[in-house]
C-alpha cells in the first residue's frame, strides 16, 4: 500500500478560483483516517499554503519552495531549509533588476524586488522598498527567486545567461499562455529531493509515494516516485513521465484519482 500522497498545489490541486474544493479535502482526510500521509509540493513559499491548512487541517508535510523549506504542520517543526547563497541573489536580482519583475521567497512571504510594476498576484506580496537593508536583514533566509519576463524569448536569454555564470542554482521554467517565468533556488534544491527528506523522516522509500502533477518543476518528481500522476493539463513533458493521467484541475483530477484508492 503506498503510504504517502504528495500533489502540487498551483495547476495540479486548486481550481481556477485558487481554492481546494471541499469534496477534495474530505477524500484526503478520509484516506489520512485509513494511514496515508498528505503532503504539498509546491514552488509557493510556505505561508500561503499554511493558510489553507488552518480552518481544517488535512495537510501532513509541506515541501515549499520547490524544496528549499519544508514544514511538519502537526509539530510545528522545520525539519529542512536550504537558503540560496545571498552572493548568487545580489549577483542575479542585480543583473535583471530592470529587465524582469522579481520576487524572493523567505520563508514566509513573496518580497517584490523590481524596477518595473507589480505582477498581479492573488496571493499577498510586500513590495521592498530598501532593497539593501532587505538582503542585509535576510542573508541566510531567501530560499526561492522568481522571475516573471514579458515573453518566451526574453526567458530564455536570460536562462542561457544564467547557466554561463558557473553558480550554486538551480532553475526551472514555467511557462504558459499567461505567465512566462523561471524559478531559481540552491542548486542541490528540488522537489523529489525535498519528498526524499520526508520519506527519511517516514521512513518510508519512494516506492511508497503517490504524486501528483502539472508542471516541469514536477517532472522528476513524477518521474522518480512509486506512482507519478499528471493531471490532464500538465505538460506534454510531465505527461510523458507520468504512470498515469488524471482529469484536470479545473475538473477535480486529484480528487477523481484518490477516490480510487478510498
Amino acid at each position: 500500500m503506498k503510504k504517502l500522497i504528495v500533489s502540487d498545489f498551483d495547476g495540479t490541486l486548486v481550481n481556477k478560483e485558487d481554492e481546494i474544493p471541499t469534496s477534495t479535502v474530505m477524500v484526503i482526510d478520509n484516506l489520512r483516517r485509513k494511514g496515508y500521509k498528505f503532503g504539498i509540493a509546491t514552488g509557493r513559499s510556505i505561508k500561503s499554503i499554511i493558510d489553507y491548512n488552518h480552518d481544517f487541517h488535512f495537510i501532513d508535510y509541506i515541501i515549499s519552495s520547490n524544496g528549499a523549506y519544508i514544514y511538519d504542520t502537526e509539530k510545528e517543526k522545520v525539519i529542512y531549509k536550504k537558503n540560496i547563497l545571498i552572493s548568487n541573489v545580489k549577483k542575479i536580482v542585480n543583473r535583471f533588476y530592470d529587465d524582469a519583475i522579481i520576487y524572493l521567497t523567505d520563508n514566509n512571504t513573496w518580497n517584490l524586488i523590481s524596477s518595473e510594476s507589480a505582477y498581479e498576484e492573488d496571493y499577498d506580496v510586500i513590495k521592498v522598498d530598501d532593497y539593501d537593508k532587505f538582503i542585509e536583514e535576510n542573508k541566510t533566509n531567501i530560499y526561492k527567486i522568481e522571475m516573471y519576463f514579458k515573453n518566451k524569448d526574453d526567458l530564455k536569454e536570460a536562462l542561457d545567461e544564467i547557466e554561463k555564470y558557473n553558480i550554486k542554482v538551480k532553475v526551472n521554467m514555467q511557462i504558459n499562455e499567461h505567465r512566462n517565468i523561471l524559478e531559481i533556488t540552491h542548486q542541490d534544491v528540488d522537489k523529489f529531493e525535498g519528498l526524499m527528506k520526508v520519506c527519511n523522516k517516514l521512513k518510508i522509500t519512494k516506492d511508497d509515494v503517490i504524486a501528483f502533477g502539472d508542471g516541469y518543476n514536477d517532472i522528476k518528481l513524477i518521474d522518480n516516485v512509486g506512482i507519478g500522476v499528471a493531471v490532464e493539463n500538465a505538460v506534454d513533458e510531465v505527461k510523458k513521465v507520468a504512470k498515469d493521467i488524471t482529469d484536470s484541475c479545473y475538473n477535480k483530477g486529484v480528487e477523481k484519482y484518490l477516490k480510487k484508492l478510498d
